[in-house]
């Protein structure tokens, strides 16, 4: 005989019991949902380049590569090399704290490459967990050509005989076409530029800081794949004994002139303190921007003989004077005038010292309202203290015309016009420049005969 269970009544899932399993099965799968979001989110690959971007490479040249990835942020970075069934690792790095973005500088001096092609091969790598947790990798690969073979480089020019402070010229010829050449002076370059008869023209400074013993200039040539190369060339160096100068500074002077500078050191309150400031830090700041200006100019030579100076004018400041400058007596600062004071009538027209292209116009520090020309082969002359500016950036000037008015704007002590040549930015004496028969002697006869026709 069967003895039946007794029956029980099943339960009903209430409204609240419903909600309860639904959203057990819906939390996994939204889990599930938003890794592979953001799964899908973390196999964007990392940004890599690389530059210089060139096919001819020298052992040197130092190449830089940049990775990034704002996402995972980057885990490692490979450079590799590979000749035949060689392979050499020039750069490896790992970063434990991934990083967003980074930049590392190589060179292939660690490989035992063979003159030739070679393949160069950059894998940069990400912190994501795609792939398995080895992230995502971005490649660059180039086919480049290893040049051991640096350019030769010959002066044609005979002996330059320069004074201290002054420019000479050197023509040259360079065996194959170069990154960059000309003449270095210690850690100063002065570039060169070729000319139609394929020779390179390169003017260069022999600095008022530099003793006689100390200045050996020296050819300079670089390729297109960081070979380089120097070469000599013979120089007298000449010393030039320069001045001294004095110059007082009273509270009238402060009172008129340091209002105009206070807004550049609000925190120098002290008239006498500010002076010393204006007089060293902008100083500074003046010759970087001519520095800067040197860039800007024309690779052949724009002048047309000897340089002009303002009319009637006599020299209240000497190039390369060291001025000494008192204060009720006591010496307060030392700096060293790098141009010409001309004077003449108050608001006297300025004339262009030659032809070329005005590159600058504007306030330039300490030489107040200021024009930069450029006469070509980096050679330019500044016009400061200006109370009127007639000219404007860009526009080619002749020879004589008038490019504004003397006056005492920036730091100038009266009115005259502050009037500076520069070399790449290397400030050098004027008067070489005003004469005629050096001109002719030392540059234009020079360009005549070795630089106008190609050489054998």
């Amino acid at each position: 005989m069967r003895i039946r269970k007794p029956y029980k009544k099943k339960k009903k899932i209430g409204p609240i019991g419903v909600l309860v399993i639904a959203l057990a099965l819906l939390v996994p799968i939204g889990a599930a949902g938003v890794g592979a979001l953001y799964l899908m989110e973390d196999m964007e690959k990392p940004t890599v380049t690389l530059y210089p971007d060139i096919d001819a490479v020298s052992l040197k040249k130092e190449f830089t590569v940049k990775a990034g990835d704002p996402g995972s942020g980057i885990k490692s970075l490979v450079v590799t090399a590979g000749q035949g069934l060689k392979k050499y690792t020039v750069l490896r790095k790992s970063y434990d704290a991934l990083q967003k973005s980074v930049l590392e500088t190589f060179s292939l001096e660690k490989a035992e490459l063979r003159g030739g092609e070679f393949d160069l091969q950059v894998v940069a790598t990400d912190g994501s967990f795609f792939n398995f947790g080895a992230g995502n990798s971005s490649h660059i690969n180039k086919r480049m050509t290893l040049d051991l073979s640096p350019p030769n480089v010959r002066a044609l020019t005979p002996t330059h005989y320069m004074r201290q402070g002054g420019v000479g010229l050197v023509i040259y010829t360079v065996s194959k076409d170069p990154e960059r050449s000309g003449v270095m002076v210690g850690d100063r370059f002065f570039p060169g530029f070729k000319q139609d008869s394929g020779q390179y023209l390169c003017l260069f400074a022999y600095p008022r800081d530099v003793e006689a013993e100390d200045f050996k200039p020296r050819l300079y040539a670089e390729d297109k794949a960081g070979n380089e190369r120097t070469g000599f060339f013979v120089n007298m160096a000449i010393k030039r004994r320069f001045r001294d100068e004095r110059v007082d500074i009273s509270d009238e002077f402060l009172a008129a002139k340091m209002p105009a500078f206070a807004s550049l050191y609000p925190d120098v309150r002290d008239p006498l303190a500010l002076f010393r400031k204006v007089n060293d830090d902008l100083r500074r700041k003046d010759e970087a921007v001519l520095r800067d200006l040197g860039r800007k100019t024309s690779p052949k030579p724009l002048w047309n003989g000897p340089f002009v100076y303002l009319r009637g004018s006599s020299v209240l400041g000497s190039f390369g004077a060291m001025r000494s400058y008192y204060y009720k007596g006591e010496k307060i600062d030392e700096q060293c005038h790098l141009g010409i004071d001309l004077a003449s009538t108050p608001a006297a027209p300025v004339p262009a010292a030659n032809d070329g292209s005005v590159v600058f116009v504007g306030n330039l520090g300490l030489y107040g309202q200021t024009v930069v020309i450029d006469h070509g082969l980096g050679l330019q002359t500044l016009y400061g203290h200006l109370s009127r500016i007639d000219v404007k950036a860009g526009e080619f000037v002749t020879k004589g015309q008038f490019i504004g008015r003397t006056g005492s704007t920036g730091l100038a002590f009266g009115d005259h016009l502050h009037f500076g040549v520069a070399l790449s930015g290397q400030e050098v004496i004027p008067i070489e420049w005003w004469d005629a028969k050096w001109l002719e002697d030392n540059v234009t006869q020079k360009i005549r005969r070795f630089g106008e026709t190609p050489q054998s």
